[in-house]
């Protein structure tokens, strides 16, 4: 598998279509640690997450496992 497929993978529905939420939620992760690299790698240290960061991620990341639960009606895959 190369970068494209696993990227396209990552950002597809079961069905196979485009998840716009999961591209949403890929996009908030990647700008939070891309400003947190950035910033590390400037200043030359390793500063840590406050703990907005961290509720901004974590909700972002909760917001699409609820949001797949409902898709599946409460049902588990059996796969």
């Amino acid at each position: 598998m190369n970068l494209v497929s696993g990227i396209k993978n990552m950002v597809s529905e079961d069905n196979g279509n485009t998840s716009s939420m999961r591209i949403l939620v890929a996009i908030v992760v990647l700008v939070f640690l891309g400003n947190w690299t950035y910033f590390n790698i400037s200043t030359g240290t390793l500063a840590s997450f406050d703990w907005q960061d961290l509720s901004v991620i974590i909700g972002a990341l909760g917001v699409k496992a609820y949001q797949k639960g409902k898709e599946n009606g409460g049902k588990k895959d059996d796969k």
